[in-house]
């Protein structure tokens, strides 16, 4: 019967080991034994080479195993056909654990190929410098970014990067640094951002750059495009009321009917409205077309009544055609406000052009109402209509540029009406709801000497 266990294998030999060698001795404590006793001696010395043998057989074939692993030799495999069950087991066993190392190098091995390809096709361009400033590792983009052909590893990195790198040295981790190169006679703006990372001890740094002068170009041409959008929508909000006032006056004139002194009352204060309102507007586009922001406003005493009362002459003719009820009411202490008279019009006519807009086309009572008051330092106005409101899913939307809850809107008036009173210390906020109406609230603050003076 075939023995497949190796202890039992083992105590076998080490059995017939001491038998041999307890025969030798007998043998040669026999003084007519000794040559046999000698010749039987070679039985123990061939057990024992046996027995080592027997051990070493699967040490070789491990370090062959192991060898194999350590230069990446996949194909080894330790032998199966053995009648021996514990070393077959042992050898299935490191055939599977080969195989299990095969299927993750091979895994790694594509994980390396494709962040390997992934990184040199990147559009950002990326550097790696040890920590001796010499360069790791090097991408396609970065060499075109900084105009060289070729950059060899191993090199200097102030070298090898000459045209930027007394720039860049002195990058912290996680700055960020926009450098002006010339290239060819193009200039080229580079954004540089550098990390750091460590492997076996060895510290890298990873530069990061990409060329944002197209970016910068691009935003440049979209905000001329927003300047202009709402420049077009100010020279249109104030120019429609005055075109429509004009032609008003236009039409009394021709009216040989109407009584002359009435006639010239009414004329008086329309050009007067006219008159304010295009100094205001040629104000406000000087200002827009010398400055990259909203001038800060040129605070004057505004008298609020004549300021109401010029807003009501401007969009009477409108406020007609639509059937719209329009009053103010300016409560005691509110008379006299301190602010831009250009800006805070400026603001006053897109929330009224607002509330004429807002009301659905029905026949109803239709209204809109500007109160204007004083509360805790504050001067008020409030202007409420009985429009369609705004639903709450757009209320949180509606100071952003752009946006707008009509389909004719370009969504400015609100969001430049609100950088204004930004630029009042003030503040602009909206209640409003659906089929009820809106008010909108604005406040800037009270006129600094009145609060200060002392009763004498």
């Amino acid at each position: 019967m075939r023995l497949k266990s190796i202890k039992l294998q083992l105590v076998l030999r080490i059995l017939l080991l001491a038998i041999s060698l307890g025969l030798v001795a007998f043998l040669l404590v026999q003084k007519e034994s000794t040559l046999q006793g000698l010749y039987a001696s070679l039985f123990p010395v061939a057990l024992t080479i046996e027995l080592i043998y027997y051990l070493d057989r699967n040490n070789r074939h491990i370090r062959t195993y192991l060898e194999a692993i350590k230069w990446d030799d996949m194909g080894v495999k330790m032998p199966e056909s053995i009648p021996d069950k514990s070393f077959l087991d042992l050898n299935r066993s490191l055939n599977l654990f080969n195989k299990k190392l095969e299927v993750l190098r091979n895994e790694n091995m594509t994980q390396f190929y494709f962040t390997q390809a992934l990184i040199k096709d990147a559009l950002i361009g990326l550097a790696v410098v040890d920590q001796d400033k010499r360069v790791f590792f090097v991408n396609k983009s970065f060499e075109q970014l900084i105009g060289k052909s070729r950059i060899q590893l191993q090199n200097p990195a102030k070298e090898e990067m000459a045209l930027v790198w007394d720039q860049i040295a002195d990058l912290e981790i996680n700055e960020k640094r926009s450098v002006e190169i010339e290239i060819n006679g193009q200039l080229r703006i580079l954004l540089f951002q550098v990390s750091e990372f460590v492997i076996d001890r060895n510290r890298f740094c990873l530069y990061s750059a990409q060329n944002i002068k197209s970016e910068l170009e691009n935003t440049e041409i979209e905000a001329w495009k927003k300047l202009m959008r709402i420049l077009s929508h100010e020279i249109l909000n104030s120019t429609s009321p005055i075109l429509s006032l004009s032609r008003t006056l236009s039409d009394m004139i021709q009216d040989e009917e109407y009584e002359q002194d009435a006639l010239i009352k009414q004329l008086a204060e329309g050009l007067d409205v006219i008159n304010q309102r295009s100094t205001g507007l040629i104000k406000f586009t000087n200002a827009f077309s010398t400055l990259s922001k909203l001038p800060e406003p040129e605070k004057t005493e505004i008298m609020v009544e004549e300021l109401l009362q010029n807003l009501q002459v401007l969009y009477r003719d409108w406020l007609k055609e639509e059937r719209i009820e329009f009053k103010y009411t300016v409560i005691p202490g509110a008379e006299v406000l301190f602010a831009d008279r250009f800006q805070i019009e400026q603001v006053l006519i897109n929330l009224v052009k607002n509330a004429i807009e807002s009301f659905p086309d029905r026949d109803s009572h239709k209204k809109i109402e500007i109160t204007a008051s004083t509360f805790a330092g504050f001067f008020r106005a409030e202007i409420a209509d009985n429009g369609k409101g705004i639903s709450s899913e757009k209320m949180d939307k509606v100071f952003l540029p752009f946006f707008t809850t009509r389909e004719s809107g370009n969504g400015i008036g609100l969001a430049l009406s609100k950088q204004i009173l930004n630029h009042h210390q003030g503040n602009i906020w909206i209640e409003s709801k659906v089929d009820k109406g809106t008010k909108v609230i604005l406040e800037v603050p009270a006129i600094p000497w009145r609060m200060q003076e002392k009763p004498t």
